[in-house]
């Protein structure tokens, strides 16, 4: 993707964010209709009505893309081109008010992640990243933090600790005691904090493709570690099923130990 072909995508990814946050708000504060689907997860006739029309625009500006998406699954075209979608990450949050919620899209290229989007409706904060740039609100993030390198000083988050298996919930709780605050709930968002300082790691289990591929091009630009616990690559699985467990940090160190522990 060259520089131009790069504004055209991030100004098609504003307009879908744009499209979505029109219709997500009109149901955030609002008591939604709630469903429960098969996972036991919740889900709103706003994740579903916003994933329609997202799935209507990119299909009329790129019809030869494929398109996976939490509600309606996998929409294949045979093309070495996918947009991830998850119209409101953090269903429990918005249900209940918790401003933390946000919209996740994301362009991959043969299964890579290149180009990703985090969308806060309502925080009013809009992150993009492609390579080396990383944008807030459409202008170049500069991060200004105090550099934490050892696990005993860190702040770490997860979204929920019944979000893990229970294997996975004992070495949490080892990297816990070895930290020097844990800090549960955030959803997506908590990523962004790792970016911003006043997070310096995240580890969570059993996510979907589409909750985390889109954070992926947003975190490296700013040269944050992303990795599954075995410390491999994340990208699009085959099987569109596959879940994700992650460790993100910003210093080596600290990436370092969480791997050790949770590996």
């Amino acid at each position: 993707m060259n520089e131009a072909e790069f504004v055209e995508i991030s100004d098609f990814m504003n307009l879908l964010a744009d499209r979505s946050r029109f219709i997500t708000l009109k149901g955030y504060n609002s008591n939604p209709t709630l469903q429960v689907k098969d996972d036991g997860s919740p889900v709103t006739d706003y994740d579903i009505n916003s994933e329609k029309i997202l799935r209507e625009i990119i299909s009329a500006k790129f019809p030869n893309h494929n398109i996976f998406a939490e509600e309606m699954g996998f929409t294949s075209n045979n093309s070495d081109y996918t947009w991830i979608i998850d119209p409101i990450d953090g269903t429990r949050s918005y249900i209940i008010g918790r401003p933390l919620w946000g919209t996740l899209i994301s362009l991959a290229f043969k299964g890579e992640p290149i180009i990703g989007m985090a969308d806060f409706p309502v925080l009013d904060e809009r992150w993009i990243g492609y390579k080396n740039k990383c944008l807030l609100n459409n202008s170049s993030f500069v991060t200004d933090y105090k550099s934490i390198t050892n696990i005993s000083e860190a702040t770490i988050a997860s979204t929920g600790s019944n979000l893990f298996s229970d294997i996975g919930k004992q070495k949490y709780k080892t990297l816990i005691k070895q930290s020097k605050y844990n800090v549960w709930s955030g959803d997506c968002h908590n990523y962004c904090l790792i970016i911003k300082g006043g997070l310096d790691l995240v580890v969570e289990e059993g996510l979907s493709s589409y909750d985390i591929l889109p954070l992926i091009p947003i975190l490296k630009a700013k040269n944050i570690i992303v990795s599954d616990w075995k410390s491999n690559e994340i990208n699009l699985k085959d099987d569109l099923q596959s879940k994700y467990s992650v460790v993100v940090a910003r210093d080596k160190n600290i990436y370092n130990t969480a791997i050790k522990i949770m590996n």
